[in-house]
């Protein structure tokens, strides 16, 4: 960026800015901002998770400052939660502005590149990974910044940025004339210290001097992050847009059938919304998910239309409760192999036992071999489509890089059931699952089979 070579050290170390008052916040919330929970985690929870799964960040130094010893005790919570390490700065001048806040995290950073994150800031964890792979030239920082002004929230707020060269010609709040948005994610040497000392003899105390300062010596550049998510907030509004956001970026699955696609994540994602404020884990989710499928099941064996109806709501209600728990998962940073792997067995015993029921509903019906060798054929078929699952979905990721394909799974399965229990066609509905289930499981093996020979 300057010319001088760039620092090879890998950053390890994250200054999280957690000293300010918050005033907007704290008029409605009564409690300091760091701690203001959006969808079951709070603000430094998310930061955290966010830097330690991004670009391994392990090691946090928290500036304090506004009710310092609860948000210290918040941080130290945190970091017995998540298996990382905190140590904290006090600031006593962090009225001053955020800039004074950083200056109190100076000789303890280290000699390698580190961040520097706002505690109130949620960012896509594309962000750093694209600072990392920009890194700032010896003794200059660099800010991540937004080129799409149509997507940023609370235009009027945003500190303006001005660039050339993909360095910072100006930076301020109220520039006419402006080409990008501050996100708040810096990747920083210890010039940014510089910049702030250089901007305190002048009687200036934001970040945003400091950049000025280094701006002037060519020592501020920039990493286009347009189109990552990001929002400052800072306000009742914003809080708002944050809750929002995270739902909406849950999104679906590439392997989510359209079923799942267009039904049960728009539902799940609502009573997700509910959930995540509880202490409901991911676990249990699935466990009630899997005894709803076992009560329909057992419903459809009991007989009778009214029966067989009741059944069918309830499974297809488990089939909507069954994205719940990868979608808490997921806000909460609290995902694992071995959640999942437990979700995946469940859901096959769900699978069995909703077609045994089905079958036995069938047979008791009408009491023939007929009904007993399809309903195996579909309890067959449905083991075999969640078996060739992890290769044909592996090869559809790399085929279409991310592109939405269709998908026949669990989600058609159930919601098949659900249609024929609420139409009282439960043999149909085993016949229509064991054909298409089964031949479904043959194309997989002639495209997996062809891209391997290929």
């Amino acid at each position: 960026m300057t010319g001088v070579s760039k620092p090879t050290e890998a950053p390890q170390i994250a200054v999280i800015l957690a000293a300010g008052s918050g005033s907007r916040l704290y008029a409605t919330a009564h409690t300091p901002k760091p701690l203001i929970k959006v969808l079951g985690l709070s603000l430094a929870e998310r930061v955290i998770c966010t830097l330690s799964k991004a670009v391994n960040i392990q090691h946090f130094i928290v500036v304090l400052g506004f009710e310092a010893e609860i948000v210290k005790a918040h941080f130290t919570d945190i970091a017995r939660r998540r298996s990382v390490t905190v140590e904290f700065q006090e600031a006593t001048d962090w009225q001053r502005g955020n800039g004074a806040s950083a200056l109190a995290a100076k000789g303890h950073t280290g000699a390698a590149p580190f961040f520097l994150v706002m505690s109130d800031h949620l960012i896509d964890a594309a962000i750093p990974q694209a600072l990392v792979q920009n890194p700032p030239a010896s003794g200059s920082v660099c800010l991540a910044v937004d080129h799409d002004k149509t997507g940023i929230f609370d235009l009027d707020d945003v500190t303006r940025v001005q660039i050339t060269d993909n360095r910072i010609k100006a930076i301020d709040k109220n520039l006419a004339q402006w080409d990008a948005g501050d996100t708040g994610v810096f990747l920083c040497t210890s010039a940014i210290f510089e910049g702030l000392e250089k901007a305190a003899e002048v009687n200036k105390y934001g970040l945003s001097d400091a950049l000025r300062a280094l701006a002037q010596e060519g020592r501020a550049g920039t990493v286009d992050v347009t189109g990552r998510a990001w929002l400052d907030v800072d306000t009742p509004q914003a809080l708002h847009e944050a809750e929002h956001r995270l739902l909406q970026e849950l999104g679906c699955k590439l392997s989510d059938g359209p079923v799942a696609r267009h039904l049960n994540r728009p539902l799940s994602r609502w009573i997700t919304k509910y959930l995540i404020r509880t202490p409901v884990t991911p676990n249990l989710i699935s466990f009630v998910s899997w005894l709803l499928s076992c009560f329909a099941a057992v419903l459809f064996a009991v007989g009778g239309y009214p029966a067989l109806a009741l059944g069918g709501f309830i499974a297809q209600f488990a089939s909507v409760i069954d994205g719940c728990d990868g979608e808490v998962a997921r806000l909460k940073h609290s995902e694992s192999q071995s959640g999942g792997w437990f979700d995946a067995i469940l859901d096959r015993y769900a699978d069995a036992f909703l077609l045994f029921g089905l079958t036995w509903h069938v047979f008791s019906a009408n009491n023939t071999h007929f009904s007993l060798v399809i309903g195996f054929a579909a309890i067959i078929g449905s083991f075999m489509i969640s078996y060739t699952a992890d290769k044909y979905d592996g090869l559809m990721a790399r085929r279409l890089q991310g592109a939405v394909y269709f998908r026949l799974g669990r989600d058609i399965r159930v919601f098949i059931i659900f249609l024929a229990a609420l139409f009282n066609q439960p043999l149909f509905a085993l016949i229509v699952i064991a054909m298409i289930m089964n031949i479904e499981v043959v194309r997989r093996i002639f495209v997996c089979m062809n891209d391997e020979s290929a």
